[in-house]
């Protein structure tokens, strides 16, 4: 198509338009303006010039984006280990390659690589400072009874390791617990960046959780006039050991009252010396000074017991009543010996119901029989009973 005379705006318009196009368009006509443009003539593209595509096997750069734009970062983080190689991606640090396509293939293989496969690959090196909205629940402790609460959270292995260490020790779990297989995958389906340790390990953190309990109680026993009520108990097992145990109640300054088991060792024998020595030398351990009470049973060894222990308060010159009313009789252990010399009169009858109540429940057919006989005589007695018996 030729043309004369000056090309204008809406004459090129038109043209590209139509589908023509211009080798080498003039200058547009410009009233009263200086055309800039020709001094810097990379500034502006040529009309009519198609953007060239980039295709590239980098995954900083996405493909069918122009050359000119600033490549966008992968989103996942697992690139940051891998490196892209036509459709498939190799791994930085065990040279293991998998399908990466950006079509087809996501990134989950390759963090499952990273996090569970790749023994060289520094799982430590991970971010794991970033929190999480979670709703937990609120503890009894916390007098708001029951509920939950939005609160953000992040991964601590440590924190977890001394959780599953009071675990053990708050549920009575033997420590190979944290080998079985059961719990082993449950632990991989529920937080997978945890590493399990083994037995050994695991007891050596419970040791750890003690000490540091026994310091923070330590910590709170040591303070000026805080008195310590002190209850004791011996028996003998079935491997005929004799055990002690002795227990702390005491009130904190928020008028909270708190039970702590202070020892539980073996003692040699029953005797009311040994056992006052073993409670002394537990009150030096824990720099106890202010012992108010002390709850024994009745048994005539704990006579020494108190007699011992009042010698030593009166030394230490710390109990209030120098040693006056200290001895507590456990009450249950008075109802004990009171229900124990009542039974002796019954004992008979005690036994003829107790073997009475054992020939019916031997068979289903004996307890329908004895409840025909109920029916029979007319007796109102509740049925959960009769079952139960």
């Amino acid at each position: 198509m030729s043309q004369t005379g000056p090309i204008t705006q809406s004459d090129i318009v038109n043209n590209l338009i139509q589908g023509e196009t211009t080798e080498a368009p003039p200058p547009l006509v410009q009233s009263n303006e200086t055309n800039n443009d020709e001094e810097n003539p990379n500034k502006k593209r040529k009309i009519g010039e198609a953007s060239k595509l980039v295709t590239s096997n980098d995954p900083n750069v996405v493909a069918g984006d122009s050359g000119n734009k600033k490549p966008i970062k992968p989103r996942s983080w697992t690139w940051e280990h891998f490196t892209k190689i036509g459709s498939r991606a190799k791994c930085n640090w065990c040279d293991v390659t998998y399908a990466a396509d950006s079509q087809i293939n996501d990134t989950s293989n390759l963090k499952h690589h990273l996090l569970h496969q790749c023994k060289k690959f520094p799982k430590e090196s991970l971010d794991l400072t970033q929190q999480t909205l979670v709703l937990q629940q609120l503890k009894k402790e916390d007098g708001n009874g029951s509920g939950s609460v939005l609160t953000g959270v992040h991964f601590d292995a440590e924190a977890c390791r001394k959780a599953l260490a009071r675990m053990i020790i708050v549920d009575e779990l033997p420590f190979k617990f944290v080998e079985g297989k059961g719990f082993l995958h449950f632990m991989s389906v529920v937080q997978h960046k945890l590493s399990i340790p083994k037995r050994i390990t695991i007891a050596r953190d419970c040791w750890d959780l003690y000490t540091s309990e026994k310091h923070k109680l330590k910590s709170v026993l040591n303070k000026s006039n805080q008195c310590v009520c002190l209850t004791t108990d011996c028996w003998t097992s079935v491997q005929n050991l004799s055990y002690l145990c002795l227990t702390a109640h005491f009130i904190d300054h928020d008028w909270k009252i708190h039970k702590r088991i202070m020892n539980f060792c073996l003692i040699v024998n029953h005797k009311g010396v040994t056992i006052g020595k073993k409670i002394e030398k537990c009150l030096e351990e824990w720099l106890i000074g202010n012992v108010f009470t002390i709850t024994v049973d009745n048994a005539s060894y704990n006579d020494v017991v108190i007699t011992y222990l009042k010698n030593i308060t009166n030394d230490w010159n710390s109990h209030p009543l120098k040693g006056e009313h200290m001895h507590v009789c456990c009450c249950a252990h008075i109802l004990n010996l009171v229900v124990q010399d009542g039974l002796e009169d019954y004992h008979s009858s005690i036994s003829k119901i107790k073997n009475a109540v054992r020939y019916v429940r031997a068979s289903p057919g004996r307890m329908d029989r004895f409840k025909t006989c109920i029916k029979e005589v007319r007796l109102c007695l509740p049925w959960k009973l009769v079952n139960n018996r």
